[in-house]
């Protein structure tokens, strides 16, 4: 289906008939995306990504975690209008802003709040699906970024391009992952075993940070991109937040994040000790995934060059490096 037939057919899903003009927009590594105005009135058209290596349900999964917000009465977050499931295609409410410039405490606020409101109607949302990639044991957390180092294992230095990732990978990440990995064996099978309680799980927006933010005319920020959101550890939740590669924040910023949404949490002592030793776990993995643009077959993205990302991935290991000197 053409995003031209597509958007006839929601619009008139919605009660509107009126002839409406389609504008590709930038931006969307895994869908398309198109301003469509009908009208005095704009709306989003979103063509979700599949394909048969990776045929997550990206539209099911964010339909349903928006259609959450709606019921919540959350406004920090664009409304679902119509959806062609077979096709992958859905409505949206069209969001006009522009990527915040600069993150202040406000804002930090701001995406506290969101996350807390999100969270304090998490009884509502068992009908959710986790969040992909999600895990709530020490184990499944080390096995999911163990396979992203695995993924690495794939990209030959068969460019100029190619081989200063390849010899930071043997020379820095790997060797880090060891002592990450160690790290953790030290910690009792049992305990790195044990399965996080239902109870203990938070509703996750999943790729949650100001990179996927707008800011509006008025000032406020509205959240976008819920394709992976639901239930997750907040651990994981957490630390992504305030290691997003895309928009890392500065400490205190970081810091204040943490000190409005730990305490959500009842059993926020035991949150505060998963953290302290997965927080290096997800900074490496946030390393790896950095280097997704090397891995074989991957198209080229003139908005990502390779070597602006691996320089984010030498700042994640980095921050991965720190982190283990200050607990060891």
């Amino acid at each position: 289906m053409s995003p031209e037939n597509a958007a006839a057919e929601l619009l008139y899903k919605i009660g509107k008939r009126s002839p409406h003009l389609i504008t590709p927009l930038p931006g969307g590594r895994n869908n398309t995306v198109w301003r469509v105005d009908a009208g005095p009135d704009a709306y989003l058209l979103k063509k979700y990504f599949w394909s048969e290596s990776d045929p997550r349900d990206r539209l099911g999964q964010e339909w349903a975690f928006l259609e959450y917000l709606q019921s919540i009465h959350s406004c920090k977050a664009p409304v679902p209008l119509a959806k062609i499931p077979d096709q992958r295609f859905a409505l949206l409410e069209f969001i006009s802003g522009k990527p915040p410039e600069e993150i202040t405490e406000s804002d930090i606020l701001d995406a506290a709040g969101f996350f807390a409101d999100i969270n304090s109607s998490r009884h509502l949302a068992r009908h959710l699906p986790c969040v992909s990639e999600a895990a709530f044991s020490l184990d499944a957390h080390l096995a999911t970024a163990a396979l992203r180092i695995d993924h690495l294992a794939k990209i030959e230095p068969t460019t100029p391009d190619h081989a200063p990732a390849v010899e930071f990978i043997h020379s820095t990440l790997q060797p880090l992952w060891k002592k990450i990995r160690e790290r953790l064996k030290r910690i009792p099978p049992a305990t790195r075993a044990a399965v996080l309680s239902t109870d203990s799980r938070c509703l996750s927006p999943s790729d949650f940070g100001f990179h996927n933010a707008l800011r509006q005319s008025d000032g406020t920020l509205c959240y976008l991109d819920f394709e992976y959101a639901g239930w997750d550890d907040p651990a994981k939740t957490l630390i992504d937040f305030t290691n997003q590669p895309d928009r890392i924040l500065p400490e205190p910023l970081g810091a204040l994040f943490l000190e409005k949404t730990i305490p959500l949490f009842s059993d926020s002592i035991d949150l505060k000790s998963r953290m302290a030793i997965l927080t290096p776990v997800y900074q490496i993995k946030w390393a790896c995934i950095c280097l997704n643009a090397f891995l074989p077959n991957r198209p080229a993205d003139p908005t990502r060059p390779l070597e602006a990302q691996l320089t984010r991935s030498r700042t994640m290991a980095e921050r991965a490096a720190q982190c283990l000197k200050h607990h060891d």
